[in-house]
Parts: structure tokens; C-alpha cells; sequence
């Protein structure tokens, strides 16, 4: 991938955050710095960066993507009713099921969906 200033903000935006913020939160918080910074240039590079594993992609229950800087291990909680995004670094262990078979997991996305403790 090809450097370029825009992505190097994104990218930074992104990864001083954990808000786990959407397109719009990061396209808001880009324009504070270059102010002609385009909203397409923004999901172009959110697509990017993704594809390349730069960044990590959640969709939450209303088909909103947000997006996570953070590359450890770790898995989140999604609340059904109010869409808080929690990190959760207590990793899951690799199913048995995928050892018996013999594949070698070389990542994973573990989401967790319900109600967060101010939602029930």
C-alpha cells in the first residue's frame, strides 16, 4: 500500500482511540487536522486499511460499522439496546472442535451480543 497523508491520519485517529468511533466520528475528528478532507476519502481508506488487517471492523445490531485500532487479542461486547462497544482481553481459547480437525488459526473475531450492565 502506497503511503499517503490521509491514510496516516486515519490510521492514527483510529489507533489514539478506544471508542471503537465509525466512519462519521473519524471522518470529524480527520477534518480537524485537514479541514478538505473528504468523507469518501475517509471510507476508502477505512476500506483499505481493513482489507490490509491494519484495523479491525465491528458491526453492531443496526448494521453500523465501527472501527478498532487495537490489533492484541482481545474480543467485545456489542449492547443490543444501546450499541456500547466493550473490549474484553480475556481471550477465548481456540475451540477444540478446529484442533481435531488440524487447521491452523492465524486469526480470529470473537463479538459478544446483549444487554451491558446500565441496559437490563
Amino acid at each position: 500500500m502506497r503511503y499517503s497523508k490521509q491514510r496516516q491520519l486515519i490510521t492514527e485517529i483510529i489507533k489514539n482511540r478506544c471508542d471503537h468511533p465509525t466512519a462519521d466520528m473519524i471522518y470529524l475528528s480527520a477534518r480537524e487536522f485537514q479541514p478538505n478532507i473528504s468523507l469518501g476519502t475517509v471510507y476508502r481508506n477505512l476500506k483499505q486499511l481493513a482489507e490490509d488487517k491494519q484495523i479491525l471492523t465491528l458491526e453492531t445490531e443496526d448494521k453500523k460499522i465501527h472501527y478498532d485500532g487495537d490489533l492484541s487479542r482481545h474480543s467485545h461486547f456489542i449492547c443490543s439496546e444501546c450499541g456500547k462497544i466493550i473490549d474484553l482481553f480475556a481471550p477465548a481459547p481456540v475451540p477444540t472442535e478446529l484442533e481435531k480437525i488440524g487447521v491452523s488459526v492465524q486469526s480470529e473475531k470473537c463479538v459478544y451480543y446483549g444487554k451491558c450492565p446500565d441496559c437490563q
